[in-house]
């Protein structure tokens, strides 16, 4: 599901891309109808959600054509995309997060919407916190279609009614839960995959629940030294040492995905995802409070940390694919879509006056938990997500973050260092 590319593009990859793409490239000048639509989402939830657009865009008299680039966390897609710009041939549109959508509008890619953001008052239907991201020096060249939750906790109640039944309320709860799972024997305590992302999801979480919002925004957002380098940075890198001693040994080059189907089958007890897990659990046939429970992180409360899935316009060649690209924006940002899309992808509507009438259990305490976090300032915008950091920052820390998760030898003094080294260099 995530994109977590550094929008580089190099060797054989380039060349394979740009003959993938040239297979699929849509000519639009000749007032076609078609809207091509770059994307990651395939997984079963992302899969349904997206199913909706598209059904949205058919019912206006488009032809959807689906341009999905599966694979390394969506790296590949942003790889595929810069190989369409280089061949001149971008599509119409494409999914990116809050980094991305700043780069491309830096690099001029981006077409401006103003008119369409203007006649239907996108400024005062979504949190200002997303504003950054869709308004770049002073236009509008984005719409979101939902908001993620990074810092959740998901958990086979099976499994955790064998061990006490209790969801742990902070690190020590957590990592004593983990052992008395461990000692069973019978199923791996905490589901994680390969890729450096999920162990940085870990690691922020573990920043909030124990450090605070003050702590994650001085560290992350501000980028103080002294915080970087303090007492609450190494506490994070000791609790994520014991954590990772209860991961399987197997779990190198392992989807996300897989992981979350390891919680589903009960082969796992927990696992630390995005509230994106929620939508294929439940697309796998799971209840929400019977088979499987949906918290968020120890320590984390109602602290809400952001990313959201954006809609990036890119400039088009005449007057019918703007038409049709405008045609998808309102699709993207009409109340009744958004309430659909996220009910399958697992995220809550960006718009916040959609309702959460129908939402599963999950989303619900999303919705309640992102109005406390708008009132006090916890809602916080990830940085492993690709939302809070430019590119080469976000990798001075997660770089570390990965060297730290897969070196035992690494100390916590080590990787604290490092990472005050690596940001200092940028």
């Amino acid at each position: 599901m995530r994109f977590k590319s550094r929008l580089c593009l190099s060797g054989s990859f380039a060349v394979a891309a740009l003959v993938m793409m040239s297979q699929v490239a849509t000519v639009r000048a000749d007032g076609s109808k078609k809207l091509e639509v770059m994307h990651l989402w395939t997984s079963g939830g992302e899969a349904a959600a997206m199913q909706v657009i598209k059904n949205a865009v058919q019912a206006r008299g488009l032809e959807w054509q689906d341009s999905a680039v599966a694979g390394a966390g969506g790296q590949n897609e942003a790889q595929a995309l810069q190989a369409r710009f280089a061949a001149g041939n971008p599509p119409a549109a494409a999914t990116a997060q809050g980094q991305n959508v700043l780069e491309y509008a830096n690099q001029g890619s981006l077409g401006e919407i103003n008119e369409i953001a203007a006649k239907e008052g996108f400024e005062q239907l979504i949190a200002p916190e997303l504003l950054p991201y869709t308004k770049v020096n002073g236009n509008w060249v984005s719409v979101p279609f939902n908001m993620h939750r990074e810092n959740m906790l998901y958990i086979n109640k099976k499994v955790l009614d064998q061990y006490g039944g209790k969801v742990p309320q902070d690190w020590a709860q957590f990592v004593a839960l983990l052992g008395r799972i461990k000692e069973g024997g019978k199923v791996i305590p905490l589901a994680l995959g390969g890729d450096d992302w999920q162990e940085a999801e870990i690691f922020t979480d573990i920043m909030i629940g124990q450090g605070g919002v003050a702590f994650y925004k001085d560290a992350i957002l501000k980028l103080d030294k002294d915080t970087l380098g303090g007492p609450k940075m190494l506490a994070a890198f000791d609790t994520l040492r014991k954590v990772l001693e209860y991961t399987d040994p197997n779990r190198t080059g392992r989807d996300w995905a897989i992981a979350t189907g390891m919680v589903a089958r009960g082969e796992a007890a927990m696992q630390f995802q995005g509230n994106w897990a929620a939508g294929d659990l439940i697309h796998a046939g799971l209840e929400p409070n019977k088979d499987f429970l949906c918290v968020t992180a120890p320590g984390n409360g109602h602290t809400f940390d952001f990313l959201t899935d954006f809609l990036v316009a890119f400039k088009q060649p005449n007057d019918q694919a703007k038409a049709n690209q405008a045609a998808l924006i309102e699709i993207v940002m009409d109340k009744k879509i958004q309430e659909e899309f996220n009910k399958k992808k697992g995220s809550i509507p960006a718009r916040l006056d959609a309702s959460s009438d129908g939402f599963n259990a999950c989303s619900k305490q999303d919705f309640a938990d992102r109005a406390e976090a708008l009132k006090d300032g916890s809602l916080i915008p990830s940085f492993n997500e690709n939302m809070a950091l430019r590119a080469d920052i976000r990798a001075a820390i997660v770089d570390v973050i990965h060297e730290f998760s897969n070196n035992p030898s690494m100390s916590s003094q080590e990787a604290v260092a490092k990472i005050v080294k690596n940001v200092s260099s940028l």
